[in-house]
């Protein structure tokens, strides 16, 4: 008899577990002023405003404080504006400095907010719930990350909100590793399971489908509507052929498929 293959949920980090876009506005001001500010109110409100506001398009974490930069420059006009898809790929376009140093510089600066006021820093952060707690009820150690975050921060909170997780089953974006060089990891070190991956970003998705789903069917993919979402990506990720679930569709499949 063949050996029933086992499922894997892989889980994104940013927006589906941990709702971090508030620190993530702030790390990538002081990146870009050259401070350690730790509080909201601390940033320029309309900056602040359209940042939130346009979060979803930002998929290397070493784009962030290229929307920043557009946000503080921008956010005299109009704190309503929302970016089309093409309008911020021309705005990333123009930008000279690789996404690799950016993304190297936004997680040093994330370190030294840490270090001046860890207080502050986790303050900006909050679980995603109810789904944080789910997920420490059943066994966490098992989960597998895939996160454009650095390891040493998606650790950081993981331990104290109470998810204890394996440190090798973070696949992190340090050194500005991708989600496809980070998957490719993964499947190597399990081999033959049923993967999914649930994420809040189409772009995400869609470039793991292109690269992993060529040939047949290799990762299923969900689309996390409680994210970081843009107008019309559920819509989207369904046309694709992606999930599209609710958390409370989610966790009922969680509770009976994973």
């Amino acid at each position: 008899m063949q050996k029933k293959k086992e499922s894997m949920l892989i889980f994104d980090f940013d927006g589906v577990l941990m709702d971090s876009v508030r620190e993530i506005a702030v790390t990538t001001y002081n990146m870009l002023k050259g401070t350690i500010v730790t509080r909201l109110d601390q940033l320029p409100q309309e900056a602040l405003d359209l940042f939130l506001r346009n979060r979803f398009h930002v998929q290397p974490i070493g784009d962030a404080p290229v929307l920043m930069e557009w946000c503080l420059e921008t956010d005299d006009s109009d704190p309503q504006i929302l970016l089309s898809e093409k309008e911020y790929d021309d705005i990333i376009r123009h930008i000279d400095e690789p996404v690799t140093v950016r993304t190297t510089r936004f997680f040093d600066t994330r370190a030294r907010f840490k270090a001046r006021d860890l207080k502050a820093w986790i303050a900006l952060n909050k679980p995603v719930q109810p789904l944080w707690d789910r997920l420490i009820e059943r066994r966490s150690s098992d989960l597998v990350m895939l996160t454009n975050k650095n390891r040493e921060a998606t650790l950081a909170l993981c331990n104290h909100f109470g998810l204890q997780v394996n440190n090798a089953n973070i696949y992190s974006g340090d050194n500005g590793t991708t989600k496809i060089d980070n998957m490719q990891q993964i499947r190597q070190r399990f081999k033959d399971c049923n993967y999914a991956f649930i994420d809040d970003s189409v772009k995400n998705l869609s470039e793991i489908d292109a690269y992993f789903n060529k040939d047949k069917k290799a990762i299923a993919l969900i689309f996390a509507e409680w994210g970081y979402t843009g107008p019309g990506d559920a819509r989207l990720a369904r046309g694709l052929g992606y999930q599209s679930l609710t958390i409370e569709k989610f966790m009922d499949q969680l509770q009976n498929k994973f």
